[in-house]
């Protein structure tokens, strides 16, 4: 009997409580950190740049920097509410009191169609939302993305373990990615102490 590759079994997955203010600092960081190296950045930048950090956040010191729920898209891993910022839906926001996300964007034709570059991060907005590990690890992700071509990060993030289980374009192009997989070892159990701490809204833990 033929058995669907789309039965496999997956890995345990957990839903995320998105902190917001950490979100938006985050890609504030990354648009302030570009602007001081006189370098401009897509929302494929943007993305590409929280998910590594994210990532090596977690193996190292077992929670992200950002606490967002990884959509396995077309174009690779996707942080959920972190995308939908960039698009400008701010109607999640409301409980956090923003009007504004502090930073412009633009149309960017002259990258391609459907591009998108993102200036001028209002100066000093949520410097103390960030930990120094959590600017570490964007920094050096968005020094990774910007030294590569749009097909080194393409192969980089499609062959992530996480992406590469919930990625089926057949069944959705929109699947949650298990945060158990992005750890070196997949590892379950801190993944559910990630689900925990992003329903505390206390900040000493998130």
């Amino acid at each position: 009997m033929h058995i669907s590759p789309h039965r496999r079994e997956r890995a345990p997955l957990v839903e995320i409580n998105p902190a917001e203010d950490k979100i938006i600092a985050a890609i504030h960081f990354v648009v302030e950190e570009a602007e001081r190296r006189d370098i401009s950045v897509t929302q494929y930048d943007v993305v590409k740049t929280i998910f590594l950090a994210d990532k090596n956040h977690l193996n190292v010191y077992g929670r992200p920097v950002v606490f967002d729920n990884y959509r396995a898209m077309e174009y690779g891993p996707v942080p959920s509410l972190a995308y939908s910022l960039l698009k400008g839906e701010t109607h999640r926001l409301r409980q956090q009191h923003i009007s504004q996300l502090p930073w412009k964007v633009r149309k960017a034709p002259e990258i391609n169609s459907n591009a998108n570059v993102y200036y001028e991060a209002t100066p000093n907005w949520g410097d103390d939302i960030l930990s120094e590990s959590d600017t570490d690890s964007l920094r050096d992700a968005l020094t990774t993305v910007k030294s590569l071509t749009f097909g080194q990060i393409k192969r980089l993030t499609h062959e992530d373990p996480a992406y590469v289980e919930a990625w089926d374009p057949d069944v959705s192009a929109n699947n949650l990615m298990s945060y158990a997989l992005l750890f070196e070892n997949p590892n379950p159990e801190q993944a559910e102490i990630v689900m925990y701490l992003s329903q505390s809204r206390d900040p000493i833990n998130r």
